[in-house]
């Protein structure tokens, strides 16, 4: 009867921080990280913005009071908390060591520790045999891990946020190819990232002895400045600035984000506008990445805030992260902003490119008749959708202008089955001027020939 009560008491002490920090306590001081932000020697963090204050603190709570319900004294229900997290502590320490994203679930690891160190204080306290400790400790470890899946089929924020923030009614199908990036397979053979720049270019800027300066070329990031002329532009909105970036593939090129920070911040503008791809690969891992864009978003000057859309190497379940990095993310959707009675449209669609996920017609459901209207879409493809739509700019990136161009010939791939006029710079297409960038970052390798790295600074004039 002891041991299964043991048992229970640890299985709820070890749910309460995850039951209960989604629902009160979150900010800061009882949000406060348990590492207070420091790093190990590794230059990773101690045990990660996961384990909190407030978290420790209801694991101890839960141990008391539900030890003293189930009838144990309240120093053992104390002990029994302390060292639950303890122990929780020890594996998230562990986890970072080894550069598992926060959250992650390993099997074992996840339990051992937890239920490991409290296990020991009752062997001591109650005289157990090994055997029946051991009993205690496998049984605690089956059910805490039926227990992990149970709550995170019932909690997930990644299930809850598919819905609440992304509006677009293709969602489901983005959210099932998503997935389907994730694939090994897809990987392996993927041709422009594997084949063409890790095996081919990359050998061969190496054995050259040209690696280094094409990563030079990579940081050369120029700021290009245009103009768009409009006979119809509101008279409220001449002289607007759009600053304009695309591709930026923040976590595969250290120093890039350091070089956009020196950019923007000397760059007041009225808009800011993203253009997609944010990290390095079409999978795994996205905390750098956008750990780096929120230092960039920081330094952009943009009274009417920073907006973006998703590219191909961006799946659904990032954009939650890029809104918690103060990018208003446009998925299908529209913003329309107001001056003198007079509006501009800023609208975003899903990535045209690999998810094929755009829905043009539900992105300009909203926009006033006679607005003056931007479109930004991650790939040129967008054209393909053009027709029988009142757009007047069109941004777009994802070709990067080839990245790896050759004199005279131009880009070897444009990554994109559009004629090569709306690879790269200026292009009109029936009624719509548009602009595609090379962008600012790099793809497949952080390299770069004959094609700079790019951020825009567009401002719209209205003209006599």
């Amino acid at each position: 009867m002891i041991a299964a009560k043991i048992i229970v008491l640890l299985l709820l002490i070890n749910a309460a921080p995850a039951v209960m920090m989604p629902f009160c306590f979150k900010e800061r001081p009882f949000g406060t990280p348990m590492d207070f932000d420091l790093r190990f020697w590794d230059g990773r963090a101690f045990l990660g913005k996961h384990k909190t204050v407030g978290g420790f603190g209801f694991g101890i709570l839960a141990g008391c009071s539900i030890g003293y319900v189930l009838g144990f004294s309240l120093p053992l229900g104390f002990g029994a908390g302390l060292l639950a997290m303890a122990g929780d502590s020890v594996s998230s320490f562990i986890k970072r060591r080894f550069n598992f994203d926060e959250g992650t679930e390993i099997i074992v690891l996840d339990q051992v520790f937890q239920g490991g160190f409290p296990i020991a204080m009752f062997h001591s306290a109650y005289g157990f045999s090994f055997r029946t400790s051991g009993a205690i400790f496998t049984i605690f470890i089956l059910a805490g891990i039926f227990g992990s899946r149970l709550h995170r089929r019932l909690f997930s924020p990644a299930r809850k946020q598919v819905h609440t923030v992304i509006r677009s009614s293709s969602g489901f199908k983005e959210w099932r190819a998503c997935h389907i990036a994730l694939s090994p397979v897809a990987r392996l053979f993927n041709f422009e990232n594997v084949i063409y720049y890790r095996l081919i270019m990359q050998t061969f800027f190496k054995l050259s002895g040209l690696y280094n300066r094409g990563i030079r070329n990579a940081l050369s990031v120029r700021v290009n400045a245009l103009g768009f002329s409009f006979k119809h532009l509101p008279e409220a909105f001449d002289q607007y600035k759009i600053l304009f970036m695309s591709d930026l593939h923040l976590d595969g090129l250290d120093g890039l984000t350091e070089r956009l920070i020196e950019i923007v911040r000397k760059q007041p503008v009225d808009l800011c506008l993203l253009g997609g791809d944010y990290r390095m690969e079409m999978y795994g891992q996205f905390k750098t990445a956008n750990q780096k864009l929120g230092r960039l978003v920081r330094h952009i000057r943009a009274r009417d805030g920073v907006f973006g859309v998703l590219g191909n190497h961006d799946c659904i379940e990032i954009a939650p992260d890029l809104e918690d990095s103060k990018v208003c993310m446009l998925i299908n959707d529209a913003m329309v902003l107001e001056r003198d009675g007079r509006h501009l449209a800023i609208c975003g669609v899903d990535d045209p490119h690999y998810y094929q996920c755009h829905d043009l017609d539900k992105a300009l459901g909203e926009v006033p008749e006679n607005a003056f209207s931007i479109l930004l879409a991650h790939s040129p493809e967008i054209i393909n959708s053009l027709d029988h739509h009142d757009i007047d700019l069109c941004l777009c990136g994802h070709t990067h202008g080839g990245q790896i161009c050759l004199p005279l010939i131009g880009p070897v791939f444009t990554h994109c089955p559009v004629p090569r006029r709306f690879a790269s710079g200026r292009w009109r297409y029936n009624d719509t001027c548009g602009y595609t960038s090379c962008g600012a970052g790099s793809s497949g390798i952080p390299l770069r020939y004959n094609c700079r790295p790019e951020v825009l600074v567009i401002t719209l004039t209205r003209s006599p």
